[in-house]
């Protein structure tokens, strides 16, 4: 059916429905948005908490601290990344390689959590303050993470997300990878109850947090019966 024979009132209610979109920008401008709003967030948090780098550090090989550092700042650049492609309808990835590249970031957090403990014990968890020394760095891990997940989220929802739930969960993953990058250098205890209760707990966190948060923006989009 062309345009032309359409009837009146169906093209009046078409027509009175137009309005001008703000053209979407291009993904690698957005991932630059998130990416420094990120960091901005990561300085902010590093100075409000006075962190600084762990005394272990020269016990450490490069290629594990610094190295592995870089390597999970990269992770998160590319879960944020595919987080954006989901806000563009036709654009995201197979399911199967969005869980894959989140499961990588939690694996590779783990892996950097039990290497660095193979290679220094760092502080040793005391009677007492396990808890306390726990709490402290979820705090430092949530601060250091949630500006990256707030802008991500932001970005992702101004377009149109198809699978809004999968683009919360990567976004929260690459937010939390991001987080735990920059917690692994100044953290000071490697002990494994610390590190898989702790700072895997935050990351898995994070993850559930944007899950959930494009959950809830998928249910209020969708037209109620």
């Amino acid at each position: 059916m062309s345009s032309g024979s359409l009837p009146q009132p169906l093209r009046r209610a078409v027509e009175a429905d137009l309005m001008p979109v703000r053209p979407l920008l291009p993904t690698w401008m957005r991932v630059l948005i998130a990416a420094t709003v990120a960091a901005v967030g990561l300085a902010a948090a590093a100075v409000g908490f006075q962190l600084a780098l762990r005394p272990d550090l020269h016990q450490i090989p490069l290629w594990l601290s610094w190295g592995c550092s870089a390597l999970q700042l990269a992770v998160a650049v590319l879960l944020i990344v595919m987080a954006l492609r989901e806000a563009v309808p036709g654009s995201g990835l197979p399911a199967g390689a969005a869980a894959l590249a989140v499961a990588a970031g939690v694996l590779m957090q783990v892996f950097v959590g039990i290497t660095t403990w193979m290679h220094s014990p760092g502080m040793l968890l005391v009677d007492g303050t396990g808890l306390a020394a726990g709490l402290g760095c979820a705090s430092h891990d949530a601060a250091l993470g949630t500006p990256a997940l707030i802008i991500t989220l932001w970005l992702v929802f101004r377009a149109l997300p198809v699978r809004p739930a999968l683009a919360g969960l990567l976004g929260g993953a690459g937010a939390a990878v991001g987080a735990d990058a920059v917690n692994h250098l100044v953290c000071p205890m490697s002990d494994l109850r610390h590190v898989l209760v702790w700072h895997t707990g935050v990351l898995l966190g994070l993850m559930l947090l944007g899950w959930g948060i494009g959950s809830m923006w998928e249910r209020r989009r969708s037209p109620r019966p």
